[in-house]
C-alpha cells in the first residue's frame, strides 16, 4: 500500500512506463547474435529492471532527503506520514532481492546491479558534502550504465555504440534536471543567496546561468548522439536530434536574454523530450526496417 502511494505521488506510471520502454527498447544492441538478439523475455526483463531500478533510486533519494523536504516540500507523503518510510524501505529491499533473483543466470547483470547499489549507498552518504551544482552528475550515473546493462542482458559484447549512447543519455538527463530548475525571479535571487545558503541551482548561479549550463550539457549529449548516429548510419535519429537541438538552442538563447516562467516551462518539457523523441524515432525506424526485411 505504501509503495503504491509512493508510485502514485513520485513515480507516476503514465510517465515512467513509456519512458523505460522507449529507453530500453531503443538501446537493444544492433549486433545480431541469432540466439539472444531481440529475445522477447530478455527485453521484458530489461524493461522491468530499468523501471524498478529507477523506482529504487527515486525512493532512496526521497528517503535520504526527508529532512530537507520538511521545509521545501512539506506536502509529500513521506513528510506527512501518509507514506511510511519504514514500509518503503522494506519494499525497496524486496525489490532489490527480486532483481538479483531475476538475474541469477546472468552474472554480469548481477555485478552491475551490485556495483550500482554500492555506488549509490556511498553517494547518499557523501552527496551532502559535494557542491550543489555537481550533484546531478553523481545522482544520474545510472543512466550512463543502462546501455551497458542492456547489452549484458542480451549477452551481446559491448561495442563503441554503448559508450556513445551512455554519453547521450547521461548528459541529456543531467541537462533536463538543470532545465527543470530554471526558475526566473524578480532579480533578487542573488540577494537571497547572500543571506541564506542556496537551495536550488537558480539561487546559486541565476536563471540565465542555469539555462546556459543546461545548454552546454545538451550540446554534449548532442555530440555523443550525433557521433553514434554517424557511426551506425542512422540518419533518421540524427535528423530528429538536430531538429530538437536547434529548438533547444533557440529557447536557451531566449532564456539567457530574458528568462520568464513561461519559457522556463517550455524548456523543462523540451529537456524531457530531447532524448525521448530521437530514441522513439530509432524504435520506429528499426521496426519499419524489420517489416521491409520480412516482406
Amino acid at each position: 500500500m505504501h509503495l503504491w502511494r509512493f508510485i502514485q505521488e513520485r513515480y507516476p506510471l503514465f510517465i515512467t512506463i513509456p519512458l523505460c520502454i522507449i529507453i530500453t527498447v531503443s538501446l537493444i544492441p544492433t549486433t545480431d547474435t541469432g540466439k539472444y538478439h531481440n529475445h522477447l523475455l530478455l527485453t521484458l526483463l530489461a524493461v522491468l529492471t530499468t523501471w524498478l531500478g529507477l523506482l529504487l533510486l527515486r525512493a532512496a533519494d526521497d528517503l535520504h532527503s526527508i529532512q530537507a523536504d520538511r521545509d521545501k516540500s512539506p506536502q509529500r507523503g513521506l513528510v506527512t506520514g501518509y507514506i511510511q518510510s519504514a514500509a518503503l524501505r522494506r519494499n525497496c529491499i524486496f525489490i532489490l532481492v527480486l532483481l538479483l533473483f531475476l538475474h541469477a543466470q546472468n552474472w554480469i547483470g548481477v555485478v552491475i546491479i551490485c556495483l550500482l547499489v554500492g555506488y549509490y549507498w556511498l553517494w547518499f552518504k557523501l552527496s551532502s558534502r559535494s557542491p550543489i551544482m555537481l550533484r546531478p552528475f553523481g545522482s544520474n550515473l545510472i543512466f550512463a550504465i543502462i546501455p551497458f546493462y542492456i547489452g549484458a542482458v542480451h549477452e551481446v559484447p559491448w561495442q563503441i555504440e554503448s559508450l556513445y549512447f551512455a554519453g547521450f543519455l547521461y548528459f541529456a538527463v543531467i541537462a533536463h534536471e538543470y532545465a527543470h530548475n530554471v526558475q526566473p525571479s524578480n532579480g533578487n535571487e542573488h540577494e537571497r543567496g547572500r543571506t541564506s545558503p542556496p537551495l536550488n541551482y537558480t539561487q546559486f548561479m541565476g536563471a540565465k546561468g542555469t539555462a546556459l549550463l543546461a545548454g552546454l550539457l545538451f550540446a554534449s549529449s548532442f555530440i555523443c548522439g550525433a557521433i553514434m548516429a554517424i557511426i551506425l548510419n542512422e540518419m533518421s535519429f540524427l535528423i530528429a536530434l538536430i531538429t530538437h537541438m536547434l529548438v533547444n538552442t533557440y529557447l536557451i538563447g531566449m532564456l539567457i536574454y530574458h528568462p520568464t516562467s513561461r519559457l522556463a516551462r517550455k524548456f523543462y518539457v523540451l529537456g524531457f523530450t530531447f532524448f525521448i523523441i530521437p530514441l522513439a524515432v530509432r524504435i520506429i525506424v528499426k521496426a519499419l526496417n524489420k517489416v521491409n526485411i520480412h516482406w
